[in-house]
């Protein structure tokens, strides 16, 4: 058994639109088909397996994650604490960014694992967020977090798809003030129409980013503290990555801007002596963040 785009799709929408006895159906037909072409014995790590764990946590009458909700530790490029859901169905504010050659999400789908935690995610901040809120509070008071500054990558995969979802997120920030969250959304129309209601909370930055419907909104929120500022990409004519530019390239990008920037160097844990760029609303205030590609 092997999901493919057009299938994770499907049960994408079924996921977000509460059709849940259905999805669980569809799912069952997938791991049934399965076991009868290839038998009863399967690996552990398969789609197959995963399926069926799936099954029988997240889509049960009380949802419960069986997947990580959150990763912790990362890796070299992003070593925070992280949260995902599942791409294109909880981005309202997607556009051009949801282009298979663009958005990267659904790359993460060839691994059972990631696709599965992201569909179990979508289901819980609908279904039950205190299991989120729970767990974020649990993985901060662990030792090795004791007392010290937890950051936190809000939506890697995935976006604040309403407004209630967005205030679940920020009523649990606002709770837990040693969370450090940031993040790049194109729900720019959410957070304008948040801010007429509620406030957001001062340990929560948005960097701005191309390729949403909302693009041309975000000077009316351009403002607000929590706006960090633009993180944009820049096509660089040589195929080098982010952490291997030369002098002469990185004067190449700033040579296209009139102004102050802020080259990305492609790795998040130790792209400034003072923390990461993208999440400081202090020293990065308004400043352009560009990310070099090829």
């Amino acid at each position: 058994m092997k999901v493919d785009r057009k299938q994770g799709v499907k049960w994408s929408y079924l996921a977000v639109n509460n059709k849940l006895d259905e999805l669980k159906a569809d799912i069952m037909r997938a791991v049934v088909k399965d076991i009868e072409l290839n038998g009863r014995e399967y690996h552990p790590n398969s789609w197959t397996a995963h399926a069926l764990n799936f099954v029988r946590s997240t889509l049960k009458e009380q949802p419960e994650a069986y997947f990580q909700i959150f990763k912790e530790g990362g890796n070299s490029k992003l070593p925070f604490l992280s949260y995902s859901t599942l791409p294109g169905v909880n981005c309202p504010g997607a556009g051009a960014c949801l282009s298979e050659s663009y958005c990267y999400s659904f790359k993460a789908w060839r691994y059972p694992a990631a696709y599965f935690r992201q569909l179990q995610n979508t289901i819980l901040e609908r279904q039950r967020p205190e299991l989120i809120a729970s767990e974020l509070k649990r993985i901060i008071n662990k030792k090795e977090y004791s007392g010290r500054r937890v950051d936190l990558r809000l939506y890697v995969d995935g976006d604040f798809p309403n407004l209630d979802i967005m205030r679940f997120w920020f009523n649990t920030l606002e709770a837990l003030p040693r969370v450090a969250a940031y993040g790049y959304s194109k729900s720019i129309h959410l957070f304008i129409d948040y801010i007429k209601l509620y406030k957001v909370p001062s340990n929560y930055a948005l960097n701005g980013s191309g390729g949403g419907l909302y693009d041309f909104r975000i000077k009316e929120i351009e403002n607000e503290a929590f706006y960090r500022g633009n993180f944009e990409s820049y096509q660089l004519s040589s195929n080098k990555s982010a952490t291997k530019l030369t002098r002469d390239e990185k004067q190449q990008i700033r040579k296209a801007y009139n102004e102050k920037i802020f080259i990305c160097p492609g790795l998040c844990g130790d792209c400034t002596s003072a923390g990461h760029a993208c999440g400081s609303l202090d020293k990065f205030k308004n400043i352009k963040i560009v990310t070099p590609i090829h």
